[in-house]
């Protein structure tokens, strides 16, 4: 029994020590940033047709895509992300009924050769049909993982002189580490390039490259965490 009480004595110690909040604990961040070039591009092309026969009208579409696919091939640089295909019913503005109906399939290509990227997209606008709705720009995994890995150094090499900083205007003995936090941020460039269709009418002046112009985005790492100033 003596034991017993002992054991549950040291345990109640031991939970009230832990509960004991520590003294001369400081929170902070530091921040780590930097403007990388962005090196992936992903266009996205559609082609929108109107049918009152939703089957003929989904062939056509389909035709338009395997077409797209199809001279996608001759570009080994650049990399189809999927195809999508919607079918919605069409409504007449003065009696609401439906006067047919309209599809839009939809091209995604990916790829790092930006001037690839460009011929193709002229290419696919004077043999299938499909129109360009826009191009996103962002930086490859394998680049901003290279670049997170740096600026992780760099974070945490900011953290430890905010320390020291602390310390010193604390006129404190020394400091450790309680903990601490990373995080890594990515905010791709805002601009997007979108370019509508125009008829023309010469096939060469609609296979003409698309401009592309890819920027930059940021990518910023965050360690903030407690350290414990000595006495």
């Amino acid at each position: 029994m003596r034991k017993l009480g002992l054991m549950c004595a040291l345990l109640a110690g031991s939970v009230w020590a832990a509960e004991v909040p520590q003294r001369n604990l400081v929170n902070f961040e530091a921040v780590a940033s930097r403007e990388v070039s962005n090196d992936l591009a992903t266009a996205t092309l559609f082609v929108e047709l109107s049918d009152a026969n939703p089957a003929r009208m989904a062939e056509k579409v389909n035709l338009a895509l395997s077409g797209a696919l199809k001279a996608l091939k001759q570009y080994p640089a650049v990399q189809s992300a999927g195809t999508t295909y919607a079918t919605y019913p069409v409504y007449g503005n003065k009696n609401n009924k439906q006067e047919g109906w309209r599809s839009r399939g939809e091209l995604q290509l990916t790829s790092k050769d930006f001037s690839a990227l460009s011929q193709l997209i002229g290419d696919l606008q004077a043999s299938s049909g499909l129109q360009l709705a826009g191009v996103r720009y962002s930086v490859s995994d394998a680049a901003k993982s290279k670049v997170e890995e740096s600026l992780i150094e760099e974070g945490i090499a900011a953290f430890k002189r905010r320390a020291a900083l602390i310390q010193r205007s604390m006129s404190a003995k020394d400091w450790k580490l309680v903990n601490m936090n990373i995080n890594t941020g990515f905010r791709p460039e805002a601009r997007v390039m979108m370019m509508r269709s125009a008829p023309v009418m010469d096939a060469a002046v609609s296979a003409a490259p698309a401009p592309i112009e890819s920027g930059e985005s940021h990518v910023q790492v965050n360690v903030n965490g407690s350290i414990q100033l000595g006495d």
